[in-house]
C-alpha cells in the first residue's frame, strides 16, 4: 500500500494564494469607500453640531453673532476668537467635534493640506485643534476694526433671507475664511497659500470626494462641489456670476459643475 502525503502541493498553494489575492483587490476598494463614506458622514455630522451651537449663541445675544475684532484671548466676544466663544458652550465636548476625520494631524507638526489640521496658540488654555473654519463674513460689525471692509456686507444675524445660501461653516485649510467673488483657484489641490489674499484657496481642497462640507445660517449641512463654492452667497454683496480669476486650473476642469 502506498502512503498518501499530507498537505498542498505546490500548485494548490499557488491557487490559494492567487485566490486571495483576487478576493482581496476586490474587497480593498470597496473598504476604502467604506471608510471615505463614513468620514463624510461623521464630518456632516460635526458641522451640524457647531451650527446648533451657534444657534445657542445668537439666542442668547439679541439674535446676533460675535462683533468682528483682532483680538484671541477668551475674555474678548469677537469673531477672530470664536473657537474660544464656542468653547464657553461645549466646555466637556469631544475634541474630536474639532476635526473633519480625514483631517486630524496639525500643520505645525507636518501635516499637509489638504489633510492638515489649525491649532490656537500653543501656549493657549485650552490649546484648540480642528480642520473647520467660520466664514468670516458671518459677523455683527458695523465699522471700525477692518478698515475698508463694506459694513453691508456682513452677516449680522442668520435671521435673513436666503440664509440657506450663506456659508457659516466649512471643512477649511485654516479657522477663519474672508473669500471675495474674484479670488482665484488654487493651481492645485492642497494649495492654500496660507496669509495669500485669494482666501477661497482655503476652502478649496479635496476631503471629500471634490466637495466640501459646509453649514449655512439655517442650520443646514450640504456637500458643495469645489466649482460651487464661487456660486454661494458669503457675503451679502456677492456677484451672482463669480468665476475664479484666471479660470479653472487643469485639476479642477472636469469637476462637476455645482452641487
Amino acid at each position: 500500500m502506498v502512503k498518501k502525503r499530507a498537505g498542498f502541493t505546490l500548485i494548490e498553494l499557488l491557487v490559494v494564494i492567487a485566490i486571495i489575492a483576487i478576493l482581496m483587490s476586490i474587497l480593498l476598494p470597496a473598504l476604502s469607500k467604506v471608510k471615505l463614506q463614513a468620514q463624510d458622514v461623521i464630518d456632516k455630522s460635526n458641522e451640524h453640531q457647531f451650527a446648533l451651537i451657534w444657534k445657542l449663541y445668537t439666542d442668547d445675544n439679541d439674535g446676533f453673532f460675535p462683533e468682528r475684532g483682532s483680538g484671541t484671548a477668551p475674555d474678548q466676544v469677537n469673531l477672530s476668537a470664536w473657537p474660544n466663544v464656542i468653547w464657553q458652550f461645549m466646555p466637556n465636548t469631544d475634541p474630536d467635534l474639532w476635526c473633519c476625520p480625514a483631517a486630524t494631524n496639525r500643520f505645525d507638526q507636518g501635516a499637509r493640506q489638504p489633510w492638515a489640521a489649525w491649532n490656537t496658540d500653543p501656549t493657549a488654555e485650552p490649546l484648540l485643534i480642528g480642520s473647520y473654519a467660520v466664514n468670516y463674513w458671518v459677523a455683527n460689525y458695523e465699522g471700525g476694526e477692518g478698515a475698508g471692509r463694506d459694513p453691508g456686507k456682513f452677516w449680522r444675524t442668520p435671521n435673513i433671507k436666503g440664509c440657506a445660501f450663506a456659508p457659516l461653516m466649512l471643512d477649511c485649510a485654516w479657522k477663519d475664511i474672508e473669500p471675495e467673488p474674484y479670488n482665484a483657484a488654487p493651481p492645485y489641490n492642497g494649495y492654500w497659500g496660507y496669509y495669500d489674499e485669494d482666501e477661497m484657496w482655503r476652502a478649496c481642497i479635496n476631503r471629500h470626494a471634490w466637495k466640501n462640507n459646509m453649514s449655512f445660517l439655517d442650520l443646514s449641512v450640504k456637500a458643495i462641489t469645489l466649482k460651487c463654492l464661487w456660486n454661494l452667497d458669503w457675503h451679502k454683496k456677492w456677484e451672482d456670476d463669480a468665476f475664479p480669476d484666471g479660470g479653472w486650473p487643469g485639476w479642477m476642469e472636469n469637476l462637476a459643475e455645482c452641487y
